[in-house]
């Protein structure tokens, strides 16, 4: 059944766009023949590139603090293949399952190589809420709209529940309590608990990584908003300005993993043209703003795919061991066990 809704999906986000393409298409041929900046949306590219490598070196510095043997080329480029298998993965395997998997045949530590992975995902959506709430702040008055206050609500729950979990996980007190120990002693899950349990104390330890991974994770999103913001003015003359697009971009970057399509294909762009729609309310008829927002989210939806496309060359350089840990995960994922150390593959390192 995973198999099939995996690719599934494609028909699914395909469809999405079709009906947001026939939407607009009484305004979109006027954007299309309209007069591009192409040096604008080289600058998209350019910030949107160095803003994921950013997200790399976020993981490279969780994966280290767990005294794993990885370089950062190892994380830009176990990166470049998870972004690629967001949108193309066989299986019902997602890119970051692979990455974890990779990671952990090499050292035998599936369970601590699954948390960086997740932990790396929490402290992105932490910097992501984080951005839109302070966004809140600068912001002129907004439109009083339902779905607005509620994105403004989202974006300040989102953040505060996010630092009280960060603190939750760097307060030994909670971590040291006998109830919490207890759980070591119990069958099937004691010994994966004691080993995510010893991650979170060598992070308690080095609170500084997290601290320096938050600050990637802020940077990250700032300069994705911004590439984003840039591929807009490239491709129309009225957009949102940046700091409303710090502000409604978050939650329709969180849309878009809510709905599981490849690479949030359909759902991302679904989101910013609705909220195109309400902050440009009074700048554009429905219409125009629509088909605005359509035309954005497609630019960057263009270079999305071309830094995606990307983790073609690490799957071309390493393609035997990226499928046989697929294979194993998708294996896992009907039986989890943990990896043997005895059987451990080796990471594929970069080619320099």
């Amino acid at each position: 059944m995973g198999k099939i809704w995996a690719w599934a999906k494609w028909p699914f986000a395909i469809a999405i766009l079709a009906l947001l393409y026939w939407q607009n298409r009484d305004n979109l041929q006027d954007v299309f023949t309209r007069q591009k900046d192409w040096g604008l949306l080289g600058a998209a590219l350019l910030l949107c590139l160095v803003s994921t490598l950013l997200t790399f070196a976020r993981w490279y510095l969780l994966v280290r603090a767990q005294n794993f043997v990885f370089r950062l080329g190892d994380a830009i480029q176990l990166g470049f293949v998870g972004l690629l298998f967001n949108y193309v993965g066989p299986g019902a395997v997602g890119g970051d399952v692979a990455k974890a998997w990779m990671l952990a045949q090499k050292q035998g530590r599936l369970t601590v190589a699954v948390a960086t992975v997740v932990l790396d995902r929490i402290l992105g959506l932490l910097a992501l809420f984080a951005v839109g709430a302070v966004a809140t702040l600068l912001h002129p008055p907004l439109p009083n709209i339902p779905e607005l206050r509620i994105t403004t609500a989202l974006l300040w729950i989102g953040t505060i529940a996010g630092l009280i979990g960060l603190g939750v996980l760097l307060t030994p007190a909670i971590t040291h309590h006998r109830w919490v120990r207890a759980i070591e002693g119990w069958r099937f899950v004691g010994k994966p608990f004691g080993e995510m349990l010893h991650g979170v104390e060598l992070y308690q330890s080095r609170r500084g990584v997290l601290l320096a991974a938050l600050g990637l994770s802020l940077a990250g999103h700032l300069g994705l908003i911004g590439g984003f913001y840039l591929g807009a003015c490239a491709m129309q003359p009225v957009v949102p300005s940046l700091l409303t697009h710090f502000y409604f971009m978050p939650i329709a970057e969180l849309f878009s993993v809510l709905i599981p399509t490849p690479g949030g294909i359909g759902a991302l762009e679904g989101a910013i043209q609705r909220f195109y729609v309400s902050l440009m309310g009074g700048v554009l008829p429905v219409e125009a703003a629509r088909a605005a927002g359509f035309v954005a989210a497609m630019a960057f939806r263009v270079v999305q795919l071309l830094i995606a496309a990307m983790g073609a060359v690490s799957f071309l350089f390493y393609r035997q061991e990226i499928r046989a840990a697929i294979a194993a995960a998708e294996a896992a994922s009907h039986e989890p066990q943990p990896v043997p150390a005895s059987q451990a593959a080796s990471l594929p390192h970069s080619p320099s």
